[in-house]
């Protein structure tokens, strides 16, 4: 109607213009305005009701290979993932923390007192016979609620209640002043060390050096004390100068091996690994026979020493399928890692020096850890061995059966300890 309304207006013709015609073309504009707003009111209530709707398109078809499913699939549940070794290998806890390599004293200092603890961790506290030993005990109560006994002394005083039990008494002098020089080393660097942050400085048993008070005291032990009085050994290390934890064992089989390999310490110049030939030949351990396990032990021992020093790597390993040496220490042979795979195929890895450690920490009383780190391994059927086994201890630092060889051809202590601290210097502090 619309479109033929605007077609007959075009079509008009000029006479059309008269005042009859105008007047009724002004009827006719009044109409088309009237019927054009309904229209246009009927349009645009139709775009409103249309623009309600939901378009509901059709589907567009699946792409050729592909398939439809009638559900979601469940997402398949994430595996977890064994704790993985790191590069490398930290220092066990139980073993206290890797301290500064060396530590800087002043030219003179004068003597210390060290801190001996003499007894364990009891629950109640301890009776000590005080006349056994110089200086004085203390009785102290841990934050834990146990009690232990500390022998307050002087230094000098300490060391000679250590050569006698650390050296069999008829032994060299040279010895027991090559000893009694480590052994004030020692003690000075855990003075300045651990026992910065611990009640005491040392222990009175093999974990520091054994001490036994004046009942362990002996002529020649006090001889070598009163010869090097004040004597301790410097070390380099980063190219800085200072005391260095002077470790010590009875025999290392023909090879020391550093502190860093052994069980994660900083480097020192004067702790690395040498060949030293048969030094130490005459001691019992200098060679040991078969130890034989069983791969259930050697799991035991290995889980164990992973749980005591929070190593998830080891303490989440399953039944042991295999143990293997993965790495020699490339002048001396000596191994230095082993690695061990269980029967689900996981991996885990600990020094040389570790795996001995964790059989000797083992709970199982039946299991005896091997004389030393030095050995090779065998694998028969469900069973370990560790074969040409050499030496007695870690083997780092001093032998102290390679030094008595050294003292017996001849050897001063200043020789012995060249021979086991390559590189060190004396000097007296006090």
């Amino acid at each position: 109607m619309i479109r033929q309304y605007f077609f007959n207006q075009f079509k008009r013709h000029p006479g059309d213009f008269s005042p009859a015609a105008r007047l009724r073309s002004f009827g006719e504009s009044r109409i088309f305005s009237v019927i054009f707003a309904i229209a246009l009111f009927s349009l645009v209530s139709g775009c409103r009701q249309n623009s309600n709707r939901i378009a509901t398109l059709p589907a567009a078809p699946p792409p050729r290979g592909f398939r439809f499913s009638p559900t979601p699939q469940p997402a398949k549940p994430l595996v977890p993932t064994f704790p993985a070794v790191p590069a490398i290998l930290p220092k066990p806890a139980i073993l206290g923390a890797a301290y500064a390599p060396v530590i800087l004293l002043p030219s003179q200092m004068p003597q210390p007192l060290i801190r001996v603890k003499i007894t364990a961790e009891l629950p109640t506290p301890p009776h000590i016979r005080a006349w056994l030993y110089r200086g004085k005990i203390k009785i102290l109560r841990l934050a834990d609620g146990k009690f232990i006994a500390l022998n307050i002394l002087p230094m000098e005083d300490y060391l000679a209640g250590v050569l006698s039990r650390e050296l069999y008494r008829s032994w060299l002098p040279a010895t027991y002043r090559a000893q009694a020089i480590a052994a004030r080393t020692y003690a000075l660097y855990q003075i300045e060390t651990f026992g910065l942050t611990h009640p005491w400085d040392v222990t009175g048993t093999q974990s520091s050096q054994v001490y036994g008070g004046k009942k362990a005291e002996t002529r020649v032990a006090w001889q070598a004390v009163q010869a090097t009085r004040g004597l301790v050994m410097y070390g380099d290390s980063r190219g800085l100068t200072g005391i260095f934890c002077a470790y010590f064992s009875a025999c290392n089989g023909g090879a020391s091996q550093s502190a860093k390999a052994a069980w994660g310490d900083h480097a020192v110049s004067t702790l690395r690994g040498r060949l030293l030939g048969d030094l130490d030949a005459n001691c019992p351990e200098f060679n040991w026979p078969v130890k034989t396990y069983t791969l259930r032990q050697i799991t035991s021992a290995v889980q164990h020493w992973g749980v005591i020093n929070h190593l998830d790597y080891l303490s989440e390993l399953g039944p042991l399928a295999t143990v293997h040496i993965t790495r020699r220490d490339s002048l001396t042979g000596r191994p230095m890692v082993i690695t061990v795979t269980d029967v689900n195929g996981h991996v885990g890895k600990l020094r040389a020096e570790e795996f001995r450690l964790a059989l000797l920490f083992d709970p199982d009383t039946a299991v005896h850890a091997p004389p030393s780190s030095f050995f090779d391994i065998k694998s028969v059927g469900q069973f370990i061995q560790l074969t040409h086994g050499h030496g007695d201890g870690h083997g780092v630092g001093l032998s102290q059966w390679g030094a008595q060889t050294l003292a017996g051809r001849g050897a001063t202590a200043r020789y012995i300890l060249n021979v086991y601290y390559p590189g060190n210097t004396l000097h007296r502090l006090w």
